[in-house]
């Protein structure tokens, strides 16, 4: 009776480990990730909604990003004084 418990506890402890493996990984918001053509790859090969939102996330902060760290240089005009 205790090697069928035994075994079971063990069976499902290998079940709960390969089961956290399975999970797909969200990819990381990057310059490539999240360029139009990849960016759509990747959305669709997401199935959670949540990673997918988890995704759009990270790529909406990351470009708002970039473009706070761009500018442009503009010379001052010229002084009257």
């Amino acid at each position: 009776m205790k090697s069928n418990i035994l075994q079971l506890a063990i069976a499902v402890g290998v079940l709960f480990n390969l089961a956290g493996c399975s999970e797909e990984k969200v990819p990381e918001p990057t310059a490539e990730n999240c360029a139009k053509g990849t960016y759509e790859k990747n959305l669709s090969s997401l199935s959670k909604e949540a990673n997918r939102n988890e995704f759009i996330d990270g790529c909406r902060s990351f470009n708002a990003a970039q473009e706070m760290t761009e500018w442009k240089f503009e010379k001052s005009p010229e002084s009257k004084y």
